[in-house]
């Protein structure tokens, strides 16, 4: 049976990450592929690899792409001129690279009377505090309709509560002023902690990143100090998702955002969060040292997870004390369009740790060697 496309043409940066995989993915396996996708990759020898995609072929997808990056804000502001939606997964705090996608959809909806449709990644660490690792909060946010304390649980707070400083607000902002201008269609999809080896045809070919960020980083920088490590006491809570339940989300907010008559809520009612679970960092990176110690991957016998050192934070997160945060939400307008994760127990989460700590040794060895640290979530 030939796929029905959406006669839809997108935009899309990010595909060779680790999100973005799963999102192309998604998409084009979507009962309502879009009929053309034009990639902006920084390697052209990817190029043919994702042209000669088996799921773009069987489902009719014209898949083309663009040499640069976001930097390249002519080539963006171009691109996206010339299609009807911008999938961007490529980097939550990238503003100039945001403002040239939407000076290219302003050009398009002036030109063809249509807003363009734009489904950006941002992230759940827009949710932060400080905590440092030395307690959990009851400040938790919906994606929907916030609602007062009870005596049985705490308040959930609305977005527009988050102050513009918070990580990825300014980004976020600015897209949100767009919709309200009448410009675009936004939704702003937040994963949270994502877990999870990527998979399909993108991953297989080795054209897309198969590793998260928070949870390996935790492992390689566990493996590098020989011991598992955490920020603070580790009692702060933070929410997550498995990679293929977020891929799901963007696939349902692509399958409504595209229909005809739209009812899926977008601008400020198009917040969209990747969130099934939540966990402590102290649970985590406990996880992490027994699964150290059973591999026999590192000498120490201890599983308990110690405080990183200021040295450690500077090394690992390059100062930054991000991982002993508090990030509590509610995917409520996400379950709403009809998204219904799979993997919502801690377990879940816990028994990948015990799978990806031998993954990463294996694939990174024990000696630290990212040098950046860019807080994508």
């Amino acid at each position: 049976m030939t796929t029905q496309t959406s006669g839809k043409s997108v935009f899309f940066t990010g595909a060779t990450g680790y999100i973005g995989g799963t999102v192309l993915e998604a998409i084009l396996n979507s009962p309502q592929p879009p009929k053309l996708v034009t990639l902006l990759i920084r390697d052209e020898k990817k190029s043919s690899g994702f042209q000669s995609l088996d799921a773009a072929k069987k489902n009719n997808v014209e898949i083309k792409t663009l040499i640069g990056s976001l930097e390249d804000l002519d080539k963006i502001t171009t691109a996206a001129s010339e299609h009807d939606v911008t999938i961007h997964t490529a980097d939550a705090d990238n503003l100039e690279g945001v403002k040239a996608i939407l000076k290219g959809q302003k050009i398009r909806k002036d030109k063809t009377g249509h807003r363009p449709l734009l489904i950006e990644t941002s992230g759940t660490g827009v949710l932060v505090d400080n905590a440092k690792g030395a307690f959990p909060n009851d400040i938790i946010y919906t994606d929907l309709n916030p609602t007062p304390a009870t005596k049985d649980s705490p308040a959930l707070l609305s977005m527009t509560e988050l102050p513009p400083t918070a990580p990825h607000r300014n980004v976020d902002l600015e897209i949100l002023a767009a919709d309200k201008a009448g410009t675009i269609k936004s939704y702003i999809v937040l994963p949270s902690t994502i877990w999870g080896k990527g998979v399909g045809e993108v991953y297989d070919k080795g054209l897309s990143n198969s590793f998260s960020d928070q949870i390996p980083t935790l492992i390689k920088a566990a493996l590098d100090r020989g011991r598992a490590g955490m920020v603070g006491e580790g009692k702060n809570i933070w929410p997550h998702v498995k990679i293929t339940d977020l891929g799901s989300l963007y696939e349902h907010v692509w399958l409504k955002a595209t229909q005809p008559n739209p009812t899926i809520g977008h601008g400020p009612s198009g917040y969209y969060f990747g969130i099934s679970g939540e966990y402590t960092l102290f649970g985590a990176t406990s996880r992490i040292g027994q699964a150290l110690v059973k591999n026999n991957l590192i000498q120490s016998k201890e599983t308990t997870p110690t405080t990183f050192t200021e040295e450690d934070l500077k090394k690992y997160y390059n100062g930054s004390s991000f991982m002993g945060t508090n990030s509590r939400g509610v995917a409520d307008r996400s379950k709403s369009i009809g998204w219904k994760p799979k993997y919502t127990e801690q377990k879940d989460l816990y028994d990948h740790i015990d799978r990806e700590v031998v993954r990463v040794q294996k694939e990174f060895g024990n000696e630290y060697k990212v040098k950046k640290f860019t807080s994508s979530y």
